[in-house]
């Protein structure tokens, strides 16, 4: 997000980026999943975008993986 931020000088075109390249990973959960899960990553795209802080937004995916794998269980 920060090269196209960078390059393009765009925030906007650098969260729709983001959110398209992470939502192509979860498409085995079919689209409605890969939408569903789009929503979560359009909150971390926006906060990136604003904060320019990675780890917080990995923290909070690995609490958001951590609770899937519990639920599985």
């Amino acid at each position: 997000m920060t090269e196209i931020m960078d390059l393009t000088g765009s925030v906007s075109l650098a969260i729709a980026s983001s959110i398209i390249l992470q939502a192509s990973y979860p498409l085995y959960y079919g689209w409605f999943g890969a939408l569903a899960l789009s929503f979560q990553f359009l909150i971390f795209a926006i906060y990136y975008a604003s904060r320019c802080r990675a780890l917080p937004v990995i923290v909070a995916r690995g609490f958001f993986d951590l609770y899937g794998l519990i639920r599985l269980w």
